[in-house]
């Protein structure tokens, strides 16, 4: 105890709260020493005196040893300045789905272990002050303990073992049965403190069955629902089938919804986080932007995260001939056909796009687009884009010329087409 106290004495801690541009500025120890000794100095004297030797008399001297337990209260700060449980901790905390929920159960689980070891040596002890009276008559385990000599001539293993029992019935339905008053006063306490830390793990196991694969709970609980107003509706079998495909496809198995976790996060995380939507901008020759002045990232970012998700299973039209265009699309998974007046001219899959006219010029789609499989596609609106580049004027030139150059070419088709149709 002493060596403890004099090494805690000359460590100074940094601040309990505290961020990472402070770790470095522990106190000095002039200013450390005053403060762990206002602080700490009286239960380190205390805890420190052998009383057993001190005090000649045991009825005095062996209720004064109980004091070493204020060094008890030390034990959590200690655990969380500890490299080993740290690492333990952020280990547990990384296990899917429980992870966060396990760090915080394990501890108290610990503490309900260590509060039980504790109580039984704490409930002995007073026991023993009153030389175990009524314990010989009182419990069954005892008065019929070979040899007629009681508690005392067990050995130390098995009285221990028969104490955990006991406290672990204070802990939970109370089995020992307090005969003197300090036994009484003692099993009270550790009765009103265990029935606290187990409240608190029962708390922390349900909290954890809530929480567990909770995207989960809300998927099922959204295709229950789908499932009922399906069945209200009288939608036909095929259909419903149809919708709940859609369905198992879009959050497969975990409901949660993209956009809305997006929207939470700050921009520069929103951008971290659409990473795979940036490799499919950057293959579109007209959205790509390298000046080099130091904006080619917040252009991308910007884009990036503009980019609605959609899902789409076999057989639904994406786009439709004819009908106005005001989205260009990317495939992140799936295949999809072109068709033009019917007819399959073409099929694009995984990391391609169409639809980019939409974004240059407000004319009707030339073609349509059927899903093949099951697509996961992102959508970039024209608006959305329009409000993009108006903070980048080289992209809004840019833009500006595409788009004569598009119209121009349309006007010439048109031309060619009245040219065609006059002559005949």
């Amino acid at each position: 105890m002493l060596v403890d106290s004099v090494l805690n004495s000359l460590t100074p801690r940094k601040p309990k709260k505290t961020d990472s541009q402070f770790k470095l500025k522990r106190p000095s120890l002039s200013t450390w020493f005053p403060k762990y000794v206002r602080d700490n100095g009286l239960v380190d004297v205390i805890t420190m005196i052998p009383w057993i030797q001190a005090v000649p008399f045991s009825a005095a001297s062996l209720p004064l040893c109980t004091l070493i337990l204020l060094r008890t209260m030390r034990l959590p700060s200690m655990m969380a300045r500890s490299p080993l449980f740290i690492i333990i901790q952020a280990r547990i905390q990384s296990i899917g789905g429980i992870g966060n929920i396990l760090a915080r159960i394990i501890p108290v689980g610990i503490t309900v272990i260590i509060f039980i070891h504790i109580q039984a040596c704490v409930v002995y002890y007073v026991g023993r002050l009153t030389d175990f009276t009524t314990w010989d008559t009182q419990f069954d385990h005892w008065r019929l303990y070979q040899g007629g000599g009681g508690v005392e001539s067990a050995p130390v293993f098995e009285r221990y073992i028969w104490m955990l029992s006991q406290s672990m019935g204070n802990t939970f339905p109370m089995t020992f049965k307090p005969q003197t008053i300090a036994e009484q006063v003692t099993t009270l306490l550790f009765i009103v403190t265990g029935a606290i830390l187990y409240a608190t793990f029962v708390g922390l196991i349900s909290s954890a069955a809530i929480s567990f694969d909770a995207s989960g709970k809300l998927y099922r609980q959204k295709i229950d629902e789908l499932t009922d107003y399906l069945t209200w509706k009288n939608i036909d079998a095929q259909t419903q089938r149809k919708l709940l495909n859609y369905y198992e496809f879009k959050y497969r198995g975990k409901y949660f919804e993209e956009r809305s976790l997006l929207a939470d996060m700050n921009e520069s995380l929103r951008m971290l986080a659409s990473i795979n939507s940036r490799q499919l901008i950057e293959k579109v020759p007209f959205l790509k932007r390298d000046m080099k002045d130091g904006r080619d990232n917040i252009y991308l970012g910007k884009i990036a995260t503009a980019l609605n998700p959609i899902y789409f299973i076999p057989g639904d039209y994406i786009v439709n001939q004819g009908e106005q265009a005001t989205e260009m699309f990317f495939i992140l998974t799936g295949k999809v056909n072109i068709q033009v007046n019917g007819v399959v001219v073409t099929a694009f899959s995984d990391g391609a796009f169409f639809g980019e006219v939409a974004l240059i010029a407000n004319i009707p789609r030339t073609a349509s687009v059927q899903a093949i499989t099951t697509c996961h596609l992102y959508s970039l609106s024209a608006k959305d884009f329009g409000a993009i580049i108006q903070e980048f004027d080289d992209m809004k030139q840019r833009i500006d010329q595409i788009y004569e150059e598009r119209m121009a070419k349309v006007r010439m088709e048109q031309a060619a087409q009245m040219l065609m149709s006059n002559t005949s």
